[in-house]
């Protein structure tokens, strides 16, 4: 599984467009689903799990990371999985409590994620920085 991190509008999906421009690749944007689907193709790209943690704030998070988790270990076992997740964690701490815990929740969740995954690149304003790479 290969991970891109970076700012909101900073190149990630650009940058993973142009990695799989010859490859069947089955894009699930998760602002568009309230539930991560089947993988149907040889490539997935998942973007933006911070939404659809956002949209599970109410349940508890053990089980929205265990959820996530568990679906992207499927898909890894017949595809080849890129996430795309945008960094909220810099800056001024938010003033409320939601965003604040949405902020918190998504850092768990990303750090299961790079643990998990073979590779890790930064994005940042277009430029990119390997941050976890396994030969």
């Amino acid at each position: 599984m290969r991970v891109f991190v970076g700012g909101a509008f900073n190149g990630k999906r650009t940058y993973v467009k142009q990695l799989v421009i010859d490859r069947d690749v089955q894009w699930i944007e998760c602002a568009e689903v309230d539930d991560l689907p089947q993988a149907v193709s040889k490539t997935i790209v998942v973007a933006g799990l911070e939404n659809f943690v956002e949209r599970h704030l109410e349940r508890p998070e053990e089980i929205v990371i265990e959820d996530v988790m568990r679906k992207l270990t499927s898909y890894r076992e017949h595809s080849d999985v890129i996430v795309i997740v945008t960094e909220n964690g810099r800056g001024i701490v938010p003033i409320v409590a939601e965003t604040r815990e949405l902020r918190d929740r998504c850092g768990r969740l990303l750090q299961q994620i790079f643990k998990e995954a073979t590779e890790v690149t930064r994005i940042w304003y277009g430029l990119t920085e390997t941050l976890k790479q396994n030969d």
